[in-house]
């Protein structure tokens, strides 16, 4: 080899001499220097770029110690194979794997930057925009806000936090007037003082109270029309979890918010699923709560102070994802550890990125219009669903008996159609597509160390996932209609049937004590094991 080096060494210093001074025996060595020197070169490019992209493996980490021991060694290996043969005859053979090496590596590269900025986008602080609605009557001859400049604007100074001054505040600024305004403490009486005694000429509202006041007021959205919408935007600092030790068991809320376009902390969260999993054991339990639960939630009023009381599940949402957490938390009496929040648009493109993913349906229906444009046929097993179809799939309600009970069931069928699709190697296929998708459409507290860690942990086992669910049901009672103690007035809601929260808590504390079961066996046993207990005569 030193015979090389020292022949490379004199090839090269022909390389700066003119040619038509060299003789044929000395062109030659031109030549071969001016190869060797070009193939040093590639190498010093693919030393770079392998630093650079061990960089950023190290930095993404997900890969476990002895993959990354062995990317390490393999690079290695390579960057003296191409640098040695370039003294050696196989200097041809060198270019070309320093080349490809370097491609390669750049194109590890821009993965592993993707992945990590994806990373800290869904687990960073967030842009929240709200929405607020100036509703006036049907048949106001009003066509823009400077039209209503000489209104009296009302809102809601109880039920609708600050959103309604802010916008105010902001026609204020851009018009330089000081709008005439009413409070009201509830919506009875601001709906009243609009379109009955014409107290006030347009409603300042929340989009996201706007959307309950259709369902449960009565000729609200027939009686009035949205003259314009104002945006606040904010930042909402997302407050991280704590790291959980590897293997722990671990408890995540699962939001799926009932919006379009890009995710937001607040607003109605049509699915509100705990999401139990034990990496240990590899055991998740699902356990999905209907969102028209009547339950005690909280929210702050404009002052901050806090409002309790009965009301829907889903409403708890309206006040932010925490709020949520905290209702489902005290429902169980469990510690939720973090949450993932994705909206409409989320599920679809996730689930297009995917390639699609395979739904299990226990019922045979076809979806209305509410869930989706198109109707679709899903039969009783496996359904091939795209984005578009998987969200009919957990959306419809109206086509069960069982209405928000199916849907729940529903949801879950498609999360774990989900789980199944990304941790198969399929995933690596649409890698580009997929991390696009949840950028800008899904947010989590989960800290970017412990997803890190669950990817570790798939990579270096791939035992399957043992996904378990379970929904909770609800009493059937004569009256539906209940007071709603947070945000006012009244709506449907379902009182919880407790004998299944209670079997939900049981659920929940197996699957954290390292239990690998299957739901629908433990259910049954339980079952009979109380029958047996209450069947048992007491002693005299």
């Amino acid at each position: 080899m030193s015979g090389f080096f020292s022949r490379t060494n004199r090839d090269m210093q022909y390389i700066f001499k003119s040619s038509s001074k060299l003789n044929k025996k000395q062109l030659k060595r031109k030549k071969r220097g001016i190869s060797s020197l070009i193939g040093i070169l590639l190498v010093i490019i693919e030393l770079i770029i392998s630093i650079l992209f061990t960089y950023e493996i190290i930095k993404l980490n997900i890969f476990p110690l002895k993959y990354l021991v062995m990317f390490i060694i393999v690079i290695i290996l390579l960057l003296l194979y191409n640098f040695t043969s370039q003294f050696t005859k196989s200097r041809g053979i060198g270019k070309f794997l320093s080349i490809l090496v370097s491609m390669l590596l750049v194109f590890g590269y821009l993965v592993g930057s993707k992945i990590n900025w994806t990373l800290q986008g869904i687990t960073s602080n967030i842009t929240k925009t709200d929405s607020i609605h100036l509703v006036v009557v049907k048949e106001d001859a009003a066509s823009s806000i400077a039209d209503t400049l000489n209104y009296t604007y009302g809102y809601n100074s109880q039920h609708d936090g600050d959103l309604p001054v802010k916008a105010i505040e902001k026609i204020n600024s851009e018009n330089n007037i000081s709008l005439n305004t009413k409070t009201y403490d509830n919506w009875e009486q601001i709906t009243a003082a609009l379109y009955e005694n014409n107290e006030i000429q347009l409603i300042a509202i929340n989009s996201n109270i706007y959307k309950t006041l259709l369902e449960e007021n009565e000729g609200f959205g027939t009686k009035t029309r949205i003259l314009d919408t104002i945006t606040i935007t904010t930042k909402v600092a997302v407050e991280k979890g704590e790291v959980k030790q590897k293997g722990d068991c671990f408890v995540m809320y699962i939001s799926g918010n009932d919006e379009y376009g890009t995710i937001s902390d607040t607003g109605r969260s049509d699915v509100n699923i705990l999401a139990v999993i034990n990496p240990e054991t590899r055991q998740v339990m699902l356990i999905s709560t209907p969102r028209d639960y009547y339950i005690n939630i909280s929210r702050p009023d404009s002052s901050g102070k806090m409002i309790t009381g009965l009301d829907k599940l889903t409403h708890a949402g309206n006040a932010g994802t925490k709020y949520s957490m905290e209702a489902l938390s005290n429902l169980f009496g469990v510690d939720i550890d973090y949450f993932f929040k994705v909206n409409f648009d989320g599920c679809v493109n996730i689930i297009d990125a995917l390639g699609g993913i395979t739904i299990f349906s226990d019922v045979d229906f076809i979806n209305g219009t509410d869930a989706a444009p198109e109707r679709y046929h899903f039969v009783k097993g496996a359904n091939e669903c795209d984005g578009a179809k998987a969200l009919a799939f957990v959306r419809e309600r109206e086509a069960f008996l069982a209405g928000d009970l199916q849907r729940g069931k529903n949801q879950q069928a498609a999360i774990s159609a989900m789980i199944e699709k990304a941790t198969s190697p399929a995933i690596l296929t649409n890698y580009s597509a997929i991390l696009d998708a949840v950028s800008d459409m899904m947010y989590t507290n989960m800290p970017t160390e412990s997803i890190q860690q669950l990817i570790k942990d798939q990579l270096s086992d791939s035992t399957p996932w043992n996904v378990q669910s379970y929904s909770l049901t609800f009493m059937n009672e004569a009256n539906y209609i209940k007071p709603l103690q947070v945000y006012g007035g009244s709506g449907w809601a379902c009182l919880p049937d407790y004998d299944s929260v209670n079997m939900a808590i049981k659920l929940i504390q197996k699957t954290q004590n390292d239990e690998i079961f299957n739901v629908d066996e433990v259910v049954q046993e339980l079952e009979n094991l109380e029958d047996s207990t209450n069947n048992t005569p007491s002693a005299n």
